[in-house]
C-alpha cells in the first residue's frame, strides 16, 4: 500500500477491536513457573530486553497489567517482584491454586486514521500436579486402579509404593468400609506419590493428593486404587466407597476444571525442568516421558477427539519450554533443544497424534550465570559460574556434555552430569528496565506472532 495512505487523518479515529489470547501455563514438577509469569510480565512491562520481539513484529507496544478479575485470584505479581529485587533474592515458592492475571499490549497503529490495536494477554497459571489429571475423565475407577497398581509396582516406583501396597494385599475390600481403614489406605497412597514427587518424578494422579489447593482434608479425596474383588460386593464395601468418591472426583473436580478454565484456551504452555531430570537419572527421565505421553493423548484437539466434542476445547497449539537454560554453556543450548524436539517428535509418531501443533523451546526466565570457559584436568572446557544456592561467592561448574540424541544409552551409563541450583539475580529497581534472560523474547514472539 502507498505510505500516503497511512499518514491519512480523519476528524475521528477508526477503532480496532480489541483482542484476546488465552493462555493456560503450567509445569512439570516445580519447573519454575512462578518466576516464569513474574520475569514474563516485567519483560513485557520495561521493554528493554526483548528487540527481538520489537523487531520481528515491527511495531512498539506499551504494556500493563489490568485490574484483578473478580472471579479468579490475581497472580501476584508485585508481592513476587518486590522480593525478587530485594538484594538477597530467593525463588519464590510454588502455585498452590488458579490464578489469573491479564496484561495488556497496545499496539501503536500504523495508520493515522485508525486506533492502537490492543491486545490483551490472559495468563491462567495453575499447578502442574493437577494437569496429570485430565487423563482420569477417560478412565473408569476400575481401569484406573488397575494401570495405578501395575505401574507402581515397576522397578523405579516399587521402593516408594512397597507399605501401600502391603496394606492393599491384606485388605478385604469387599466388606464393609471402616474409617481407621479408608484413611490409612489413603495416607500411604499419598505419601507414596509425595515421594515420587519429591524424587523428581511427574507423573502422579490424582494430583490434588500432592497439591490439594482448597480440598485439603476434603473427605471427597478418601480414597486409593484397589484391584477390583473377584466376587461381587456389598454396597457399603470399601472397594465401592472408593469407586463412589473416584467418581465424584473426576466429576466434580477434574472435569469441573477444565470446563471452567480451558474450555476456550488458544495456547497451552507445558514448562520442563529438563536439566534437573537429566541430573536424577534415567529412570526420573523415563518418567517425565510417560507424563509427557499422558498430556499428549489429552491434549488431542483435533474435531474428533473425545475432549473436544463435550468440552468444547480449541486450544489451538501446545508449547513444551525447558527452563534453565542458563545452567548449560551456550554452546550446548542446540543439544538441549534438539533433546526435548526429538521426544516431542518421537511421542507424536508413536502415539499417532501428528496434528497437534507443538512448538518447543528452551528459556531461561531469569539469567543466573555467566559463560565462562575453564580449563579442567588440563581441557578448556565451556562452563558456567554463578552462586550456588547456600553459598555466597561465585562459582564455576562445568554441567557435563548433553548427547545428541536422548535415546543414546551411553547418557545414562556415564552419568556425568553435574548440574547445580544457583540463587537468582536480583530483579533491577526500575519498572523501566527488565531482569537479564535467555531466549524469553523467543518465546514471547512464538505467543504473540499469529495474533499482531
Amino acid at each position: 500500500m502507498l505510505d500516503f495512505v497511512k499518514n491519512i487523518a480523519l476528524p475521528f479515529k477508526i477503532p480496532t477491536p480489541d483482542k484476546t489470547i488465552k493462555i493456560a501455563i503450567t509445569g512439570l514438577s516445580r519447573s519454575g513457573k512462578t518466576v516464569f509469569l513474574t520475569s514474563l510480565i516485567n519483560q513485557l512491562i520495561a521493554n528493554d530486553k526483548i528487540n527481538y520481539v520489537n523487531e520481528k513484529l515491527g511495531r512498539s507496544f506499551v504494556a500493563r497489567l489490568l485490574p484483578p478479575d473478580s472471579v479468579y485470584v490475581r497472580f501476584d505479581y508485585y508481592n513476587k517482584l518486590k522480593a525478587l529485587r530485594s538484594q538477597d533474592p530467593k525463588w519464590p515458592k510454588s502455585t498452590k491454586s488458579v490464578s489469573k492475571t491479564t496484561v495488556q499490549l497496545e499496539f501503536k497503529s500504523e495508520y493515522a486514521f485508525l486506533e492502537n490495536q490492543v491486545l490483551n494477554l490472559e495468563l491462567l497459571d495453575y499447578p502442574g500436579e493437577w494437569l496429570m489429571d485430565l487423563s482420569m475423565l477417560s478412565e473408569s475407577y476400575e481401569s484406573w486402579s488397575q494401570q495405578m497398581i501395575t505401574l507402581s509396582k515397576e522397578a523405579q516406583r516399587k521402593p516408594y509404593a512397597q507399605e501401600w501396597l502391603s496394606k492393599v494385599k491384606e485388605i478385604n475390600s469387599c466388606v464393609a468400609a471402616r474409617e481407621d481403614e479408608e484413611e490409612q489406605l489413603f495416607d500411604l497412597y499419598s505419601e507414596y506419590l509425595k515421594n515420587l514427587y519429591y524424587h523428581g518424578f511427574s507423573f502422579a494422579q490424582p494430583g490434588r493428593f500432592i497439591e490439594p489447593g482448597d480440598m485439603k482434608d476434603d473427605p471427597m479425596l478418601l480414597f486409593c486404587p484397589l484391584p477390583k474383588p473377584v466376587q461381587s460386593c456389598e454396597d457399603d464395601a470399601l472397594y465401592n466407597l472408593f469407586k463412589k468418591r473416584y467418581d465424584r472426583y473426576v466429576q466434580e473436580v477434574v472435569k469441573r476444571l477444565y470446563l471452567e478454565h480451558f474450555e476456550q484456551f488458544d495456547m497451552q504452555i507445558i514448562l520442563v525442568d529438563l536439566v534437573k531430570t537429566l541430573n536424577l537419572g534415567e529412570e526420573v527421565f523415563d518418567d517425565m516421558h510417560l507424563a509427557f505421553k499422558h498430556i499428549l493423548k489429552t491434549f488431542t484437539y483435533g474435531s474428533n477427539n473425545l475432549f473436544s466434542k463435550f468440552f468444547n476445547l480449541k486450544i489451538d497449539q501446545v508449547l513444551f519450554a525447558a527452563t534453565k537454560a542458563d545452567h548449560i554453556p551456550s554452546s550446548q543450548h542446540e543439544s538441549y533443544k534438539q533433546l526435548l524436539e526429538q521426544m516431542i517428535w518421537g511421542m507424536k509418531q508413536e502415539l499417532d497424534v501428528k496434528h497437534i501443533d507443538t512448538d518447543v523451546t528452551i528459556f531461561s526466565a531469569v539469567k543466573s550465570t555467566q559463560f565462562v570457559k575453564a580449563e579442567i584436568d588440563g581441557v578448556e572446557l565451556d562452563c558456567v559460574r554463578g552462586i550456588v544456592l547456600g553459598e555466597h561467592e561465585p562459582s564455576t561448574h562445568y554441567p557435563g556434555k548433553l548427547p545428541k540424541v536422548y535415546t543414546d544409552q551411553q547418557l545414562w551409563r556415564e552419568g556425568n552430569f553435574n548440574f547445580v541450583s544457583f540463587k537468582p539475580i536480583s530483579f533491577p529497581q526500575r519498572d523501566t528496565h527488565a531482569v537479564e534472560h535467555i531466549r524469553m523474547d523467543r518465546l514471547i514472539y512464538t505467543v504473540l506472532k499469529d495474533h499482531v
